[in-house]
């Protein structure tokens, strides 16, 4: 389960900024929290809000990108090559020079894990990863740091990483991370931590078209007749019309009919090379009702609105997440996406009866209809404020002073609206006071 995670100089992020799901003292909706036998109390869902261009799909940029870099930096990049998602605040001489920082910090069967890395698009400079077991204390299994001036790398392993360390250390390259390169090479230590990247940590933009994640919730369903059952029924649940849905695999080159015999010619010798199974894709069909009991059938990509397209794509990641409970991410929630059925989905993450994993989401929105006292508490509502030099600013309606925080039963969404919690657009003169 995710407890916190950490940014610092990345995008906008100059100042290192944490966003906590890490229970305050807040006694209001106390079924929104996991109660961990042997950790924190922690919040089930959290949400962001700011205004456009405030930094919020920075932070969820930086959790995927995390996540790709740690899956991906040993069996993926090549020597010499630059990593390339760092990007330092640009609006400060000293930050562009200086390293791009990432930490999160898991609780896993009751041990907390402490990971992080610093890099500049060249190389990995620091690299930390301190684990606390169940009832003992943190010990500081790796730490690398990489001196500039010298040039030199300084490298320490300790506990269970100890016996690896040799291997390890010289089979990991500048611009990758030991967690990756030790994960490769069977250290059994690290598997918990990067298994937890791999399996239980789903992040997506759902501005974008959500093509992986139609696949995604395609493979679920031709993988298991349960899964399609659910899906189904998450489909019927939301009232888009859809009694059932089927599964083929189609070709993921599509040749039109007039394309020159070049074009059909290049496709074939492609096919041949890395073989036509690889080259294929999961089609998705719709069956919906005419009135009179008949079934029509449609084409998820073809004929279907982008929101159900995005309800479809959402579907596998939020029930894989609640059955095996895993962190999901989302940038733009609300898009294509009718607030009632966000709600819903948010509901089901803070039930008791439907989320019994410890399952997580956090997500990016616009949509201020679901700042409710009634649906969240005040250490689930975060704000990404933009401050006057181009930082991004994160902060809970929990974390303002005593004597100005938000009652635990105010209207959220009115007074944030007003603008009483910042984080909103301010808009400048309009174009009938500019002068021509």
């Amino acid at each position: 389960m995710l407890i916190q995670f950490s940014v610092g100089n990345y995008r906008s992020f100059r100042e290192e900024q944490t966003l906590s799901l890490v229970a305050s003292t807040d006694d209001a909706r106390e079924h929104n929290l996991i109660r961990c036998d042997k950790g924190p109390r922690l919040t089930k869902v959290a949400s962001l809000y700011g205004a456009n261009a405030s930094g919020k799909s920075n932070l969820i940029t930086a959790m995927r990108e995390m996540r790709g870099f740690v899956l991906a930096s040993a069996t993926k990049m090549n020597l010499g090559e630059k990593i390339d998602f760092v990007s330092p605040f640009r609006l400060d001489a000293t930050s562009v020079a200086e390293p791009s920082r990432f930490e999160i910090t898991l609780l896993l069967d009751g041990v907390t894990f402490v990971y992080g890395f610093s890099a500049t698009r060249e190389r990995v400079y620091d690299e930390w990863l301190h684990v606390r077991p169940s009832g003992g204390r943190f010990s500081k299994w790796l730490e690398r740091t990489f001196d500039p001036v010298a040039g030199e790398t300084s490298w320490a392993f300790r506990g269970p990483l100890r016996k690896d360390a040799k291997l390890v250390r010289e089979k990991t390259r500048d611009n990758g991370l030991v967690l990756s390169r030790a994960a490769e090479l069977n250290v059994d230590a690290v598997a918990p931590l990067f298994l937890w990247f791999q399996d239980e940590f789903l992040a997506f933009d759902l501005s974008a078209p959500p093509i992986e994640f139609v696949q995604f919730t395609a493979e679920m369903i031709r993988g298991s007749d349960d899964c399609r059952r659910d899906v189904l029924r998450f489909m019927r649940d939301a009232d888009l019309g859809i009694r059932d849905l089927s599964v083929s695999e189609v070709s993921a080159v599509n040749i039109p009919d007039n394309a020159p015999d070049k074009v059909r010619e290049f496709v074939t010798s492609l096919q041949q090379m890395v073989g036509s199974e690889n080259l294929t894709r999961l089609a998705v069909t719709a069956e919906h009702a005419t009135e009179d009991e008949r079934s029509v059938s449609f084409s998820l990509e073809d004929d279907e609105s982008n929101g159900t397209q995005r309800f479809f794509a959402i579907a596998g990641p939020v029930l894989s997440a609640l059955a095996g409970g895993a962190l999901l991410v989302i940038d733009e929630l609300d898009c294509s996406i009718h607030p009632l059925l966000t709600r819903k989905i948010i509901e089901l993450f803070q039930s008791e009866e439907f989320n019994t994993t410890g399952a997580q989401l956090v997500f990016a929105t616009h949509d201020s209809s679901v700042m409710d006292p009634t649906l969240f508490r005040r250490d689930q509502i975060w704000l990404a404020e933009k401050r006057a030099n181009g930082t991004t600013e994160l902060f809970s309606l929990y974390d303002f002073d005593v004597e100005s925080r938000p009652r635990k039963d105010a209207a959220f969404e009115k007074n944030y609206l007003a603008g009483r919690y910042g984080a909103i657009p301010s808009f400048g003169p309009s174009l009938e006071d500019v002068e021509s």
